[in-house]
């Protein structure tokens, strides 16, 4: 009995270190199985997705051309742009005041930098059009009290009258150009605006 108790006990030894060979080779397979484990997770920025940036840069109708450069961060991207991404872009188009024209600026994306890594970014936001409702909201006219005031002189010849001008023109800035420089758009650092992206873009974390 002894013995028969000897041999079914190094039996149940075996089986139980063969149980933990089997386990520990399971555990080794499913690690290696599952490459995806080690990769980062990937986030997708869907075409037509809205993109609040906040402009870095300042630009003028004035003075700005065609593929200058400007700077900004994501004020609200979703989830794939976190806050403070730093953006990069381009002026697309841009027209400069003249008698009996107004000013305009376009500006398209060019990059968004998402932790260390810079991902190629195309979109565009609607134009920014001088006497426009846009314009007026976004606090993007300059010379429009200017404007108003040689308006108002051109009217009554008084001071009053240029006094009364400037109010006209600083409030109301309905795309009336004067006979100087006109209506400039101006983009001061600091301004919102709403991006519109035009591919997917995936993010990697």
């Amino acid at each position: 009995m002894r013995h028969v108790h000897w041999i079914s006990s190094i039996a149940l030894v075996s089986v139980v270190a063969l149980s933990g060979c089997r386990d520990d080779g399971q555990v080794v397979q499913a690690v290696g199985s599952n490459p995806a484990a080690s990769r980062p997770a990937t986030q997708t920025v869907p075409s037509g997705t809205s993109i609040d940036v906040t402009l870095d840069t300042g630009l003028s109708s004035k003075s700005a051309n065609v593929g200058d450069a400007w700077s900004g961060s994501v004020t609200h991207g979703g989830e794939a742009l976190p806050t403070g991404s730093v953006v990069s872009g381009t002026v697309t188009g841009v027209k400069a005041a003249r008698k009996g024209d107004r000013a305009m600026l376009d500006l398209g994306l060019a990059s968004i930098t998402v932790g260390e890594r810079k991902y190629a970014v195309h979109g565009g936001t609607e134009a920014v059009i001088a006497g426009s409702p846009r314009a007026r909201n976004l606090g993007a006219i300059a010379g429009s009290v200017g404007a108003g005031a040689l308006i108002g002189k051109a009217v009554s010849g008084s001071g009053k009258g240029a006094l009364i001008g400037g109010i006209i023109g600083g409030g109301v800035a309905t795309g009336v150009v004067a006979a100087s420089d006109g209506y400039q758009v101006v983009l001061k650092p600091g301004t919102i605006l709403t991006f519109t992206t035009t591919q997917i873009v995936a993010v990697r974390y």
